[in-house]
């Protein structure tokens, strides 16, 4: 199961590479994103730390949903998806692997985000602590949109099925990492709770997906 997860996010991570626009896009929403809270910030308040939390997992959510709407859709348009179906690869393993490689591409746009976030709000972002918030609420909307996203790649409206599905399901995972975040800045005192509540989103939604996930794509 190991070996074949990570052949299919080999797989999936030289796919994102030569089919990059997507990511790209998501990339340049959240720098665009990040810019734009700036300045509107400077004019608003000198104190931006009670907003940062919920502007950056505001952003992750939309850079991340946006991007992995994206993440079958070449797949599901040149008909290499049933083929992959087709293969030894048990769908557990196809989920694991494609859901770490969106997890790595997302990590990337996150991370980039935060240092440039660092730098324009003066504030420093790149903590362990935060660094630690940010892994675990990805992981946790990462299982979930790898899901959705292969349960609309078929249809004509995926673009706007994945926003709809998604966003309910996520309110759990936004409230959680906000306040974790916040706490991680110094607004409020103890991040445990919070945090806790992430790790269970984050588990509950890897576990609920991979079960779900073999029946998704028999559909």
């Amino acid at each position: 199961e190991v070996s074949l997860a990570w052949a299919v996010m080999q797989k999936d991570l030289r796919l994102a590479w030569r089919n990059r626009s997507a990511w790209l896009s998501a990339g340049a929403f959240a720098t665009i994103s990040v810019l734009i809270y700036s300045f509107a910030f400077d004019l608003a308040t000198r104190d931006v730390r009670p907003l940062l939390p919920g502007v950056m997992w505001t952003t992750f959510l939309f850079a991340g949903v946006f991007a992995a709407g994206q993440s079958f859709q070449h797949e599901a348009d040149e008909g290499t998806f049933d083929a992959v179906l087709l293969s030894p690869a048990s769908p557990t393993s196809i989920f694991l692997g494609k859901a770490a490689s969106n997890l790595l591409a997302l990590l990337v746009i996150e991370f980039a985000q935060l240092g440039l976030a660092t730098i324009l709000f003066n504030i420093s972002l790149l903590t362990p602590e935060l660094l630690a918030i940010v892994f675990i609420g990805t992981v946790g909307y990462v299982s979930l949109t790898t899901l959705l996203s292969v349960m609309g790649s078929r249809l004509r409206a995926r673009a706007v099925l994945l926003p709809v599905l998604s966003m309910p399901l996520l309110i759990p995972l936004l409230i959680g990492a906000v306040r974790a975040s916040g706490a991680a800045l110094g607004i409020e005192a103890g991040t445990a709770p919070w945090t806790l509540l992430l790790g269970v989103f984050a588990l509950w939604s890897t576990l609920i997906s991979a079960l779900l996930y073999p029946i998704a794509v028999e559909r």
